[in-house]
């Protein structure tokens, strides 16, 4: 298997690839908090602050109640057509 060195530090063997830009990097250029690495990726300012997406619960709970309506009519529709072809 092939060893892959830091981008940054040829010297040294990668332990991780940044999350952002793809380079592999050295334990000294990985940031395990964000997973990016820390030449450019942060110092620069192009990560963001490491935050959580906002979820919309009003739309997950819509969506579960037209999942279980949808069930329930295919269930129903089942039964039905069950009983039609029975006779």
């Amino acid at each position: 298997m092939a060893e892959f060195l830091c981008m940054n530090h040829p010297d040294q063997q990668a332990v991780a690839q940044c999350r952002r830009c793809g380079k592999p990097i050295c334990e000294d250029c990985y940031d395990p908090a964000t997973g990016y690495c820390r030449d450019q990726c942060i110092n620069n300012g192009a990560v963001p602050s490491v935050q959580e997406p906002k979820k919309n619960v009003f739309l997950q709970v819509v969506v579960a109640i037209l999942a279980i309506i949808g069930g329930l009519a295919v269930l129903l529709i089942t039964i039905c057509g069950a009983f039609l072809l029975s006779y």
